[in-house]
């Protein structure tokens, strides 16, 4: 039979299943498949047959279609767009089609966007969306209020893919309704209705039960089942709100259904993004949704049939189900049907079905009355970081707002004002301004990230608008950007830009921050300096050129290194300068070796002014036991040195902020003596040098109450034109021994009493003489000379001559010669005083190497290393004392304050003091002077008495002062000299020739005791008071590479080869390393260098004598301290191959860095104690190892008879262990902090005993 006469001869108007297109009797159905449901777009596969075998399909794709199926009170109608249409088969005279007919949504997945929407809900963003298609027909029907975002973002995500996201979000769902009139021409309209969990869902057809199809033109429902499921029954939901700080949380939970069985919580906390809610009520409510999205597969029914009016979103009632009724909503349906086409064309298809026909479904559906939402859909994330540009007002240099945001536009955002090179055609009619305003319309604001940030704490940086920052999203949200930074770009240059294509005259080591004034103009400027040798650091502000420089000092201008200018730190202003403390200001220049000492701490100092205060105490008293002014003042001198003596009240007591307020104790973080600090806001200037005060104009010091100036030595008030000094109660010049002076180069002296009498007294002898001319001696009213009972009066025209005795006038024939010349003679040297507490010192050094030739015959070794010194104090005085000492006179024995400044004067030997005895008015035995009796007065009690002062012996020349201070200052300068010593260190394994053990049944055989030699460079400074070992380590720069079948492996990522670590216990079997020289210098490693010698001088260790007199109260202190010199040419002490990384070093093998192999990060990274160099290091300075557990090195005297280790022997005191968890030379090395010991030391010590004579001990 003729198909094509069989289908024309029937038509579709008698088939039940028919479909209208845009190419009218084009095409029969043959048969359909088809699936809708809640929450999802509905897709028909539909096959249609056709007598024309070649058909131009093209008119029907994306037109309207009609899909109708035949029921018993009319026709059921799908409406839609047809998305797909191809050729099936042919046989030459049938042609079978498929068509593919989906709803409008199936065009918003065939666009994606990038776009923000910005201040609206999740309806208003629909609609925005929708907006661009004309065939989006909505209805919203909800109940609940929806939340207004501020940022959404779609990132390239279709639209369609965005709109469920956002409908997922809010608990919105959705299903599609279709227009039923049949008579029009196809339009595809459809509607998408919107609706909430609470919205009222319409009333579908009633639908009667049956097993068996009966024939119904509706159809029956032959299936339906109950199925029940284990669901969560709690949600919690919470996220952080950054603008309040505060946390909102929200829960919601199903009540136990009745006669259940008891089980445990089935909680789903959801830990949200923070900033997902609003509100408290936005994180319940979110909580609520989510929590029937879980329920909603808590009962489900599952059914089938063939009822044609069964619609998805509709409540439809089942009769006669198991003797009742049962409402219910269908979820999903699918559908198939069969077209009836007669039983010719049936039988020639071989295919029954196609006689009659037939229709049947499968659904999903939930009992009526269970709240619909969709579940969750989560959101895509943004993989890495972006860069956008800030924006702000026209003109404007800031935009942001109070919690440190600003507003930022990306470059692929498309708009009216979009980045440079970007898009202003938006592609929609919806929203054709499109949402790149370049300006403060932009509502994306971001939040700026900051390394610290906490309530009024904090980094603050605002990006400016028009610069480039890199973006980050919080969570990877695309709704959350977060500045992390900024970038310069091709119009911005880094302030310090160096490299290819700039002018400056370094290869980038300068690093800091320089910023502008809103104008554009210099601002503010932090620059740090990294040129090997040259580390420098720079604040400076341009407002009167006001910059603080530390380190290497230059002149930068811009991006250029200028000239040296000095080291140090320099604090310069065009403007004002003031520094304030109202604690109290300590200015030094006393260096503190790797600052082991506390902020206040001028402990030197304090000595000195407890000297000071001594001698001023002592020349009260002999100052009042001679009837002179006293320094009542003392009193004030005496509580200034309470408040910054440590032993009084100069130190914290109990705990500051919490923290107790006391020194390191050894191991112990505090424990040790309290900090130091000023009890009044005093301010104290310490040198152990020269202190200079000096301006081209007037200055003027005051004190309301005293003014108090000690002079160890001497003090001298020098004034181009006039010294003037004047009191408004008493002056009073007092000398102990020394003598007082009054001298005119030119012109007169007046001494005068205004109102009282003018006394000139002397315990002994008053001369006045007139070397050049006369004296005169005046007076207005009588003259009158007596001694005794002899007395001449001069008065009026009278002389007077009284005597009991002879009145004798004696000449040799001239009564009344001339003046007399005479040669000067000089006095001897007085003989050095007994009992001073340094004679044990002078004595030692005259007989050591460092003190012959120092020392001549009958005066003091101390000379050849100590000279006068002078420490200024200001403190509270009434008057001026000065010690002053003759080289012919007595010498003060008054222990005074000292200050490291040298005398200038050369050759002059310093006088050791005696102090003052107890009571100045005591009886001291009196010195002998030329057979005159005196009485008894204050003396210094020396045992050779001091010729008296002449004027034809000559006048007192300037000697050296008094001395009395550290005994270290006696010992000369030792010159750098070259010391060796024994290592002391056991070969403790055979090695072969490469260094590698050989081993004898899988143990290492162990070797006999064999010492080992070093070398270092080792002086002694006075200036410093320093001990000062110093190794030469000639570095060649290695590297290590891996070769892989004879070549260098590579590193995939660098390009470059791959470089691995130097290990001294040798490499892996069937591995191949080449050591290779490696270019360059040593600056880039000068940090190694200050690594090393942090650690050897840890300890802070100095030496004192043993048996000094002043036992605990000894000031000599001689500090000890190690340098390593890396050097690549010139003289050496020892020579290492250094390696970038070492997995274990050796003494001739060192790395910069010890790394060790991670298993999890595939790679070799840093060990966290670098202590392994130190270690290598302290061998040079001839320490030994201290780690002997079943082999490993160990000090030569454990070493036993046999030659062997003795493990038996107890461990040394005070010296060189045999194994050690803490120190250093031990496995104290693996440690974060290893110790480094007292007997470290006692090489040093040992050097510095032999070169002085004096037993020293090192202290702590």
């Amino acid at each position: 039979m003729d198909l094509v006469a069989a289908l024309t001869g029937y038509g579709q108007a008698t088939r039940h299943i028919q479909i209208d297109t845009a190419m009218p009797g084009a095409f029969v159905v043959e048969r359909f498949h088809g699936r809708e449901g809640i929450n999802e777009s509905f897709r028909f596969e539909i096959d249609v047959l056709s007598s024309e075998p070649f058909l131009d399909l093209s008119p029907l794709i994306g037109s309207a279609a009609r899909l109708r199926l035949a029921t018993g009170a009319g026709e059921r109608c799908w409406n839609g767009y047809v998305t797909h249409a191809a050729y099936a088969e042919s046989d030459g005279e049938f042609t079978r089609y498929r068509l593919t007919m989906e709803s409008w949504l199936a065009l918003l997945q065939l666009r994606r966007n990038c776009l923000y929407f910005v201040d609206l809900d999740v309806e208003g963003i629909c609609e925005r969306v929708f907006g661009d298609y004309p065939e989006a027909h909505r209805r919203y029907e909800r109940m609940e209020p929806l939340r207004t975002f501020r940022l959404r973002g779609q990132y390239r995500e279709t639209d369609l893919d965005f709109v469920l996201r956002q409908l997922s979000e809010a608990a919105l769902s959705f299903r599609i309704e279709h227009e039923q009139d049949a008579g029009q021409a196809p339009s595809g309209d459809h509607t998408v209705v919107v609706f909430d969990r609470h919205a009222r869902l319409p009333d579908g057809s009633r639908i009667a039960f049956n097993a068996q199809d009966v024939g119904d033109p509706d159809g029956v429902m032959t299936q339906f089942t109950d199925r029940r499921q284990l669901v969560p029954d709690r949600v919690v939901a919470a996220s952080w709100k950054a603008s309040e700080l505060h946390a909102l949380a929200g829960q919601a939970q199903q009540p136990a259904d009745a006669h259940a069985p008891v089980l445990p919580v089935r909680e789903i906390y959801d830990g949200q993004r923070a900033g997902r809610f609003d509100t408290s009520g936005d994180a319940q409510r979110y909580a609520e949704q989510r929590l029937d999205a879980l329920q909603l597969a808590k009962r489900i029914h599952h059914g089938a049939g063939t009822s044609r009016t069964l619609e998805t979103g509709k409540v439809h009632t089942l009769t006669d189900y198991l003797g009742g009724t049962v409402r219910f909503v269908p979820l999903s349906i699918e559908h198939e049907a069969v077209n009836n086409l007669g039983a010719q064309i049936g039988e020639l298809f071989g295919r029954g079905e196609l006689e009659n026909g037939l229709y049947r479904n499968r659904f999903v559906a939930v009992p009526e009355g269970t709240p619909i939402v969709p579940p969750f859909r989560d959101r895509p994330t943004v993989h890495g970081v972006q860069t956008a540009i800030v924006v702000g007002e026209p003109g404007g240099r800031v935009s942001s707002t109070r919690d440190h945001q600003v507003r930022i536009q990306f470059p692929w955002m498309r708009g009216t004002a979009p980045l440079r090179g970007g898009l202003t055609d938006t592609a929609s009619r919806s929203n054709p301004a499109g949402h790149a305003p370049g300006n403060h319309r932009s509502g994306i604001l971001a939040r700026v990230a900051e390394q610290a940030a906490g309530p009024n704490f904090g980094h603050a940086f605002t990006p400016r608008v028009g610069t480039e920052v890199v973006i980050g999203f919080e969570s990877g949200n695309i709704d959350s950007p977060v500045v992390l930074g900024q970038v310069y770009g091709g119009r911005v240059r880094p302030p310090f830009a160096a490299g290819e294509g700039s002018d400056a005259n370094h290869s980038g080591t300068l690093t800091g921050l320089q910023t502008q004034t809103l104008d554009g103009q210099p601002g503010s400027r932090w620059v740090m300096d990294d040129a090997a040798g040259q580390l420098r650091h720079e604040l400076s502000n341009s407002t009167a050129g006001t910059r603080l420089a530390q380190g290497y000092l230059i002149d930068q201008q811009g991006t250029m290194r200028g000239a040296y200018r000095g080291e140090g730190f320099e604090l310069a202003t065009q403007g004002w300068g003031v520094v304030r403390a109202g604690a109290g200001v300590l200015v030094s220049s006393t260096a503190r070796a790797l600052g082991a000492s506390t902020q206040m701490d001028v402990a030197e100092r304090v000595e000195q002014l407890k000297d000071a205060a001594k001698t001023a105490q002592e020349l009260d008293k002999a100052a009042t036991g001679a009837q002179a002014v006293g320094l009542e003042a003392n009193a004030a001198q005496a509580d200034f040195l309470k408040a910054i003596d440590p032993a009084q009240d100069g130190k914290f007591t109990g705990s500051v902020g919490g923290q107790s307020a006391t020194k390191p104790n050894g191991t112990q973080r505090d424990g040790g003596d309290s900090v130091e600090r000023f009890a009044v806001p005093a301010i104290l200037m310490e040198s152990p040098e020269n202190i200079v005060v000096t301006t081209p104009d007037s200055a003027v010091s005051y004190a309301a109450q005293h003014v108090h100036v000690t002079s160890q030595g001497d003090a001298h008030v020098g004034a181009g034109a006039t010294v003037a000094a004047a009191t408004g109660d008493a002056m009073s010049l007092y000398s102990v021994a020394g003598g007082l002076k009054v001298i005119a180069g030119e012109g007169p002296v007046s001494v005068a009493a205004h109102a009282s009498t003018m006394e000139i007294l002397g315990d002994q002898t008053v001369r006045v003489t007139s070397t050049d001319e006369r004296v005169d001696v005046l007076a207005q009213d009588a003259i009158v000379l007596q001694q005794g009972p002899n007395r001449i009066t001069l008065k009026g025209g009278d002389i007077i001559v009284e005597t009991p005795g002879q009145f004798a006038v004696k000449s040799g024939g001239h009564p009344f010669p001339g003046p007399l010349a005479a040669n000067v003679k000089l006095p001897p040297l007085p003989v050095l005083p007994q009992g001073d507490p340094c004679d044990f010192l002078v004595q030692a050094l005259a007989a050591s190497p460092a003190g012959r030739g120092a020392v001549g015959a009958g005066v003091s070794a101390a000379g050849a290393a100590a000279a006068p010194y002078v420490a200024t104090s200001v403190a509270s005085v009434a008057s001026v004392a000065s010690v002053a000492s003759a080289w012919g006179g007595a010498a003060s024995g008054a222990t005074a304050l000292m200050a490291d400044m040298p005398f200038a004067g050369a050759g002059s030997l310093p006088l050791v003091p005696q102090a003052f005895a107890a009571e100045s008015s005591r009886a001291m035995p009196a010195p002998a002077s030329s057979g005159l009796d005196t009485g008894p007065g204050p003396s210094l009690g020396y045992s050779s008495p001091p010729p008296v002062s002449s004027e034809l012996e000559g006048m007192p020349k300037k000697g050296p002062a008094a001395q009395s201070g550290p005994c270290n200052l006696h010992v000369p300068a030792i010159p750098s000299e070259v010391h060796t010593v024994d290592g002391g260190c056991v070969s403790y394994f055979k090695t072969d020739s490469d260094g590698n053990p050989v081993l004898k049944g899988k143990k290492r055989i162990w070797l006999n005791f064999s010492g080992t030699k070093h070398s270092y460079d080792i002086e002694y400074a006075p200036a410093t008071a320093t001990v000062t070992a110093k190794v030469y380590v000639k570095v060649n720069l290695k590297d290590q590479y891996w070769i892989n079948n004879g070549a260098v492996y590579m590193d995939q990522s660098t390009g470059k080869p791959y470089s691995v670590p130097f290990n001294s216990d040798g490499i892996r079997e069937g591995l191949e390393m080449r050591i290779v020289d490696r270019p360059g210098g040593l600056g880039p490693i000068s940090g190694f260098k200050k690594r090393i010698e942090d650690g050897l001088n840890k300890g802070n260790y100095s030496m004192q004598p043993k048996k000094c007199p002043l036992g605990s109260a000894c000031t000599c202190k001689v500090k000890l301290k190690l340098e390593v010199d890396l050097v690549q040419i010139g003289r050496c002490h020892a020579e290492v191959n250094l390696f970038p990384m070492t997995t274990r070093a050796d003494s001739e093998n060192w790395g910069e860095v010890q790394v060790i192999w991670d298993d999890e990060q595939k790679r070799y990274v840093p060990v966290a104690n670098q202590h392994a160099i130190v270690h290598e290091s302290g061998h040079l300075f001839g320490w030994p190892d201290e780690y002997f557990i079943d082999g490993g090195a160990v000090f030569g005297k454990y070493i036993n008879s046999r030659h062997l280790v003795d493990v038996k022997m107890a461990q040394l005191d005070d010296n060189w262990q045999r194994t050690t968890e803490t120190n250093l030379m031990g496995r104290g090395m693996l440690k974060e902090n290893p110790e480094i010991p007292k007997h470290y030391m006692y090489g040093f010590r040992d050097w510095f005993n032999k070169k002085t004579g004096i037993d020293w001990e090192v202290l702590k």
